[in-house]
């Protein structure tokens, strides 16, 4: 039922090495002596998602863009006549950070640096976007409209500085010093110049194009706008090492003038859809390359322009859509301005970073085409594409490789680099996908071999039927939950990548939707409970031992009442774990034939050397019993010996022993 095949390459990477088509260099030229083993490889054992293909100037660029548009161009523009978000070519880039240690218990918990918590991120030093930032001294948050400084250092904690939004479409922030920069996605709206009738039959007869806004902002006294830069496109995620920024975004063409059928029929159609040619073969690089402005606090521009050059972009030798995916880069010490930016004829979602190297994932362009039109030429099933850029150099970024997995990914922690290779954990059939073979997981190892990330060891046969609920993979492990009815946790031994191998298996009613290291051969997963038969029943935090890979054990679980559900099953920011201490945010409803109720707070959870799990107190803000949303608590943050739960309403610091409140700022 699980089998586990060794994927390598040797004779075909000739043939992929004579294929590269690359003008900054031939594919590195790979034998058989630099695989694993020397073994002889498969026939079919390498699925090379296509060489690199780097533009050599501006008019090779728009030779690619206007050959390929112009088969694609319809009456209606590039759009296919929808004018509503969402089915360009690729789906729109949703902020995954709301949105997955190179296996290290520090991140996000005690390390012994420094007394203060930070965001719980997924890899130690790469730190990632969120809603509130410290350090040590202040909370930096975004709520309700506005950011909001609080000092922390005294007895109860005080309203520093405060600044209203306005306009201003951001969702998270990082913090450095006396600068944050915050950032998010926003709508800019043109109205259609045709058929407003049948516009309306649809939605608000205007256009809707995403723009990302970038703000900095100065909080060494009341918080200031220094700079504000936005750039077509949409947010996908970022990273913060350092002061160095690197923000991902992805874009579709832009400022065309489409002609549109006058009145109804195939022969107005087919008219426009000519007009329409010749207005893409007529195009610029802004069309296809982001626009971006930086203005001042005064709003006087700064500077203006395409993010990048013609050559600082690539296209992977198999077509992947119009949709433009750039990486952004930011030295916060210098102020908002693009130090670098590069980018790729493609699109993504999904983004995972070392402190060396960023990829970013996306689903196949063909498999979303598909979706989005629905024809007959299905394609066998999801694949999901990923795009490797080595981030070494603070001062750029520069495109390394693709490849791709069969399958679609859960969320950033479905990858993980580690000794130079990445590892990937994929379901082969969503549930969206229809009808089709039996769903299964599994677990590729990816290298990077000249232009192409290559498979070269696969454990397959996870979870059969089932689809992935939370990974984790830490060093030379991968732990993996799947679900339908109940929760086979799997333990996966790599460290032979050419020979990864499922070596463990616990089945146990529910699953876990993050799954958190504690050190000692203990995992944390908090997720639901269930019964026999799958039906969800309640937040549950459960301990695994993992020390015996082959025989993983549940040690303790402390479950809520039925109704209840915690923020961490989607956001890892949620979670806190410190020194022993778990905090784990939730809300839960119930309901009889005479009353109905709903509780919100966060629980506080200590976690023994041996996994035992007990109570320490349950934070809850005012209001938390009348329906108020402001009491939600969406934050925990550890300074010194308090905890500070931050919901949209305010902060409450309380003892970090006992959980007992010590005090409330209102916001």
């Amino acid at each position: 039922m699980r089998r586990t095949r060794s994927l390598l390459i040797a004779g075909v990477l000739t043939a992929l090495t004579a294929s590269a088509c690359t003008t900054g260099g031939s594919a590195t030229d790979t034998t058989l002596s630099t695989l694993p083993g020397g073994t002889t490889p498969e026939p079919n054992a390498v699925r090379a998602f296509g060489s690199l293909v780097e533009f050599d100037a501006c008019d090779s660029f728009l030779d690619y863009m206007i050959e390929n548009a112009v088969d694609l161009v319809g009456p209606y523009g590039l759009n296919s006549g929808q004018w509503w978000p969402g089915w360009r070519f690729g789906f729109d880039a949703i902020a995954e950070d709301g949105g997955t240690l190179e296996s290290s218990p520090a991140a996000g918990g005690s390390d012994g640096a420094q007394n203060f918590s930070g965001t719980n991120v997924q890899v130690e030093g790469v730190d990632e976007p969120d809603i509130a930032k410290t350090d040590g001294e202040r909370i930096v948050l975004i709520a309700n409209g506005e950011l909001i400084v609080v000092d922390v250092v005294g007895e109860s904690p005080q309203v520093e500085g405060r600044m209203s939004l306005g306009g201003l479409s951001v969702q998270n922030l990082f913090l450095s010093g006396d600068k944050v920069l915050m950032f998010g996605s926003a709508w800019s709206h043109h109205p259609i110049p045709f058929a407003a009738e049948s516009a309306d039959a649809i939605g608000p007869d205007v256009w809707s194009s995403p723009t990302i806004q970038i703000v900095e902002v100065d909080i060494s006294g009341d918080p200031e706008i220094v700079r504000t830069m936005t750039i077509d496109g949409s947010f996908v995620s970022g990273r913060m090492i350092d002061d160095t920024v690197r923000l991902v975004m992805t874009s579709s063409p832009v400022g065309f003038e489409w002609s549109y059928p006058e009145g109804a029929g195939l022969r107005a159609e087919r008219k426009a859809v000519e007009e329409n040619k010749e207005i893409v073969r007529n195009s610029e690089p802004e069309n296809w390359i982001p626009y971006f402005v930086v203005t001042n606090a005064d709003g006087s521009v700064t500077s203006e322009g395409t993010l990048f050059d013609c050559e600082r972009a690539a296209h992977p030798e198999e077509f992947s859509g119009l949709d433009m995916l750039s990486v952004v880069t930011i030295d916060l010490g210098s102020g908002l301005e693009v130090a670098d930016a590069t980018g790729l004829v493609a699109t993504g979602h999904t983004v995972y970073a070392s402190a060396e190297s960023l990829y970013v994932a996306t689903q196949n362009w063909q498999t979303v085409r598909w979706l989005a039109e629905g024809d007959d030429d299905a394609p066998d099933g999801p694949v999901t594409e990923i795009h490797k850029f080595d981030i070494s150099d603070p001062a750029r970024t520069s495109y390394i490789a693709s490849g791709s997995v069969d399958g679609y990914l859960l969320n950033q922690f479905s990858m993980d680099e580690h000794k130079g290779d990445l590892r990937v954990a994929s379901t082969t059939t969503p549930n969206w996908w229809g009808s089709g073979p039996d769903s299964e997981s599994r677990v590729t190892i990816l290298r990077d071999f000249g232009d192409n990330l290559v498979s070269v060891g696969l454990v397959d046969g996870l979870g059969l039927t089932e689809q992935i609920y939370s990974v984790r993979f830490m060093g030379d492990v991968g732990y993996v939950v799947t679900f339908r009815q109940v929760d086979p946790l799997y333990t996966i031994d790599l460290s032979d990548h050419s020979q990864p191998k499922m070596v463990g298996e616990l089945k146990i009613p529910g699953y876990s939707a993050y799954l958190h290291p504690l050190g000692e051969g203990l995992l944390m997963g908090v997720g639901q409970d269930a019964t026999d038969e799958g039906q969800i029943r309640g937040t549950q935090v459960s301990v695994f031992d993992v020390t015996d890979l082959e025989n993983p054990t549940r040690v303790d679980t402390y479950t809520l009442s039925e109704g209840s559900q915690s923020e961490i099953e989607y956001n890892h920011h949620a979670f806190l774990y410190w020194d022993g201490l778990a905090m784990v945010p939730f809300q839960q409803w119930w309901w009889d034939d005479k009353s109905e109720g709903i509780r919100m707070g966060a629980i506080g959870l200590s976690v023994s050397e041996d996994g035992e799990l007990s109570e320490v107190g349950t934070v809850s803000h005012p209001g938390a019993d009348d329906w108020d949303y402001q009491a939600q608590i969406q934050r925990s943050i550890v300074i010194g010996d308090s905890v500070y739960t931050i919901a949209p309403g305010g902060i409450m610091k309380s003892s970090l022993g006992d959980l007992e409140e010590e005090a409330f700022l209102d916001f």
